[in-house]
């Protein structure tokens, strides 16, 4: 304390001359304004810099607390994406296995092709799916539809490298379909409805059959092998003259989810058509 004392009394001039200094600047500053304006500008250019220096000191030293935040974030994010992918491919392999089980379970005599979905109207009475393939693939007219979950539809029209095909859900398409367990069978035909049903028509009143049962192709048919699934039987009515059933199917494809689909021909079609076609002349 006695050296702070002796410090300040031996240099007592300087800080008598600092002081005086001081209060010269305070009153120039505070009565003209130009040096005022002058003086707090610069004042406040320099306070900037010194926080700028600050902060920039601060967010260095926090450097290693973001990294490691950011770090393991990363790790978390990349977990996430390993199981994504992991779903992902047990998804398309459930899918795949399904299809090939499906296929396999068709009998012989049929040739299967495979095609993408670029076109599906579904807001129609008359619906058309469009697809990528046509008769340079080995598309052609009355070729069945089907994807891992049922039947879709029947091809229609084909140029070479694109097919046109009348899905379930229009008011054209007729398939012969029966209720599993049950040797009778009838149509099913949509009444451009909800998108998730169909009906069986005139489906004979002695077949014995129950709600929840599923309907599947007849195989009376030169396009559908039989047995392919189409949906469960929802809800069974008397038809309007009283001599048959009408049942609400709901459908097994959810037509809003199409992407890519099967197409199953008959090796013996053109040979059944030209037999039938002389039949009828008859």
């Amino acid at each position: 304390m006695r050296a702070l004392f002796n410090f300040l009394v031996k240099h007592n001039d300087w800080f008598l001359f600092l002081l005086l200094e001081g209060i010269s600047l305070v009153l120039i500053v505070r009565f003209n304004n130009y040096q005022g304006a002058t003086f707090f500008t610069s004042a406040g250019n320099v306070a900037g810099s010194v926080y700028s220096v600050f902060m920039d000191a601060n967010r260095y030293f926090h450097l290693k607390t973001e990294n490691d935040g950011l770090l393991a974030q990363n790790v978390t994010l990349t977990r996430e994406l390993t199981e994504l992918k992991e779903q992902l491919t047990e998804l398309r392999n459930s899918e795949a296995l399904q299809r090939d089980s499906l296929v396999h379970s068709i009998n012989s005599g049929y040739t299967f092709l495979t095609a993408n979905i670029i076109n599906n109207s579904l807001n129609s009475v008359n619906n058309f799916i469009t697809l990528n393939k046509g008769s340079d693939d080995g598309v052609r007219p009355e070729m069945g539809v089907f994807n891992s979950d049922g039947i879709v539809g029947v091809v229609y029209l084909v140029s070479n490298s694109r097919a046109i095909v009348i899905p379930l859900l229009n008011s054209k398409s007729s398939v012969s379909c029966r209720v599993k367990g049950s040797d009778s069978f009838c149509s099913l035909s949509w009444d451009g409805g909800d998108t998730r049903y169909s009906n069986l028509i005139d489906l004979p009143r002695y077949a014995q059959f129950e709600t929840g049962d599923t309907v599947v192709t007849s195989g009376f048919s030169s396009i559908f092998p039989g047995d392919l699934p189409v949906g469960t039987v929802e809800k069974i009515e008397d038809s309007a003259d009283g001599m048959f059933y009408t049942v609400r199917v709901k459908l097994f494809v959810d037509f809003s989810r199409l992407t890519s689909v099967f197409l199953v021909g008959n090796e013996g079609y053109e040979e059944q058509s030209k037999l039938e076609k002389k039949a009828q002349k008859k």
